[in-house]
This record gives C-alpha cells, sequence and structure tokens, in this order.
C-alpha cells in the first residue's frame, strides 16, 4: 500500500509540474546551440532530472540511492536554476543583473514546486536511510 501511495505522489507531482519540465526540456535541446556555457547549463539541468528520477524510483522501492545522487542532483539543480537563463542569452545580452537571476529561479521554482517539494522530501529520505544504514553497518 505504501509503494502505491508513493507511485501516485510521484505520478501527481510529475503532472503538476510537466509544464515547467517540458520548459527544461526544451531548454536543454535549445540550449547548445548558442554556446558552450549553454551546454553545459543544459546538462546541468538534465543531471539534476536524471537524479530526481532515479531518487523517485528508489524511493518508489524502498531503496536509497548513493550517496551521490541526492547531493550532486541537489547542486546541479539549484546550479540549472540560477544559471538558466544565462543558458538562453544571445550575443546582444552582455551582462545579467541579479535581479534578472532572481525573476528567472523564482519563475522556474514556481513552474516546478511539486517536483521541487519532491525532491526536497527526496533528498531527506535518501540522506537519512544511508546514516542509517552507515549507523547498522558500524553496530557491533
Amino acid at each position: 500500500m505504501k509503494n502505491i501511495r508513493r507511485i501516485f505522489v510521484v505520478v501527481a507531482c510529475y503532472l503538476l509540474s510537466s509544464y515547467g519540465l517540458l520548459l527544461s526540456l526544451m531548454l536543454i535541446g535549445m540550449s547548445g546551440i548558442k554556446s558552450l556555457g549553454g551546454t553545459l547549463v543544459g546538462m546541468l539541468i538534465l543531471f539534476a532530472w536524471v537524479c530526481h528520477i532515479m531518487m523517485s524510483i528508489n524511493w518508489v522501492a524502498d531503496k536509497p540511492v548513493q550517496r551521490w545522487v541526492p547531493v550532486y542532483g541537489t547542486l546541479a539543480g539549484i546550479m540549472g536554476l540560477i544559471l538558466w537563463p544565462m543558458a538562453m542569452a544571445d550575443s546582444s545580452v552582455k551582462e545579467f543583473v541579479l535581479i534578472d537571476i532572481l525573476r528567472a529561479a523564482v519563475m522556474g521554482l514556481v513552474l516546478t514546486l511539486p517536483c521541487f517539494l519532491l525532491a526536497m522530501h527526496l533528498v531527506r529520505f535518501h540522506l537519512r536511510a544511508q546514516r542509517t544504514a552507515q549507523a547498522s553497518e558500524f553496530k557491533p
């Protein structure tokens, strides 16, 4: 029953975040057209989504992922959320002001809010499971 509930939560979060997910996938597809920096930001975003999917699948199966998945996935997600406006910038835009980056990050966060909230829960779940597994290894 727990697995069915978790499947429902994951599917609901992905459906509610589908517009933001599709926009981020479009960004990934278009990011390499303009610059190497755009390609790197696109790869960060893609890596963050892959880590999110890995954590979701393992959460449904009630198995912790390896420690690098939530750690690097979180870093990639944060960096992708902050840097994605730069990936879409054309050569006429010379610099970004902080408010432009904040607006873009808030917009990306709002469009993917259910998956963002799920990610916070997944990271906590997987890191806690890792600590529990390590603690049980060291007990005599």
